[in-house]
């Protein structure tokens, strides 16, 4: 009530004023104020939280000898963290190389042998059908390579070994060098330089900055019409505190058990952040389907002011502004379904040239031409 009397007596102020020669007529552009049978939604507190959160582990154990990152800091995917201390670990890809290099030289060694005993069991053979070589000479030459032949395979098979051991040590080594998966910021710090690392132990915790979700909670008399919303891929509406303007997104899921005390349901929607302005943590409020009809009067998202005392809108009283103070229930596409003590269906309320409009100065009306683009103080939020 009190609200009412403060715009009533700035109206009257500024009708005194115009009488003494107040501004000159305003030039605006109108849109009617519209009766509708819409689905009744309610506002529902949140948050944005980030699909992404990595407790940043080890692979490998040892002693932390750098730390590059703090608490706060943004990282991109590859940066490094931290690095463990690699001595030991170069030692043994020295040594898995060596081991390697000997490998393979003795599979040159099996493979001459075996050239060798192949081509004495040539001539043997040869020999053999000229009737100059014996039977037992043949089967030993014949044995001789058989036995070359798997010394060979061994030989190649440790070769193997030793090169897969290699590998190993190699990525032992890489794994002492902690690096981003993703990018994000870093939001805590679990070490310290100096301090051991075993494997499996975090060192910092990050969460990605562009891969979001806003979490809410509904109530279960609601839950089958926020169901429906998500089969009928509707956008649902957010509003952040830390963020002008509107924030559309998409429910990705529903969880189908409800909290055993609050008796709501968590769901999560994907958020449209192309700017990359929301964060972790920010809280929301929501706009979500109850499944009720109703009447309600709704007005064009431009013609929505804020004052000192609320939100307002201008509307045009044969062709003098008014103002008629609003509360917003909640949108629909660009419109805004609203509850007020003055507007009624048909009335015309000014969507362009209300940014310095006062209550009692005339209007000269344009006509809204399509492809027009309507540019008042508009401000989203609000519900109840």
């Amino acid at each position: 009530m009190n609200r009412i009397v403060s715009l009533v007596v700035i109206g009257l102020s500024c009708s005194m004023c115009l009488a003494q020669g107040g501004p000159p007529p305003a030039n605006v552009m109108v849109d009617p104020v519209i009766a509708q049978e819409l689905v009744r939604q309610r506002v529902v507190t949140g948050e944005i939280r980030s699909r992404l959160t990595s407790a940043l582990a080890s692979q490998v154990e040892g002693f932390l000898v750098e730390l590059r990152v703090d608490a706060g800091d943004v990282v991109k995917k590859g940066d490094v963290i931290a690095r463990l201390d690699d001595a030991r670990a170069k030692i043994e890809v020295d040594r898995a190389r060596a081991d390697l290099a000997f490998a393979q030289s003795v599979v040159m060694q099996r493979q001459v042998e075996l050239d060798n005993a192949a081509r004495d069991l040539d001539r043997a053979e040869q020999l053999s059908e000229l009737g100059s070589s014996g039977v037992s000479q043949l089967d030993g030459a014949r044995t001789l390579v058989a036995s070359r032949e798997a010394l060979l395979a061994q030989a190649r098979a440790e070769a193997v070994s030793a090169q897969s051991e290699l590998a190993l040590m190699e990525r032992e080594l890489a794994d002492m060098t902690v690096a981003a998966p993703f990018d994000g910021r870093v939001t805590m710090k679990h070490s310290e330089v100096g301090q051991w690392i075993g494997r499996g132990d975090s060192i910092v915790t990050i969460v990605s900055l562009t891969q979001l979700e806003a979490r809410i909670d509904v109530p279960e008399d609601i839950y089958s019409a926020v169901v429906n919303a998500q089969v009928l891929e509707g956008k649902i509406e957010m509003m952040l505190p830390a963020v002008e303007g509107r924030v559309f997104g998409q429910i990705s899921s529903i969880l189908p058990s409800a909290d055993s005390l609050s008796r709501l349901f968590p769901v999560r929607i994907l958020v449209d952040d192309p700017d990359e302005i929301l964060r972790p943590g920010m809280s929301l409020s929501a706009w979500v389907p109850t499944g009720q009809p109703g009447e309600f009067i709704t007005v064009h998202k431009d013609a929505i002011v804020r004052t000192a005392t609320g939100e307002v809108v201008y509307w045009s009283n044969d062709g003098v502004s008014a103002i008629a103070p609003i509360t917003r229930l909640f949108a629909v596409g660009d419109r805004v379904a609203v509850r007020s003590p003055l507007l009624r269906d048909g009335m015309s309320v000014v969507v362009s040239g209300n940014e310095r409009l006062f209550p009692g100065q005339k209007l000269m009306v344009q006509e809204r031409s399509k492809g027009v683009d309507l540019s008042g103080d508009s401000v989203v939020g609000g519900g109840e």
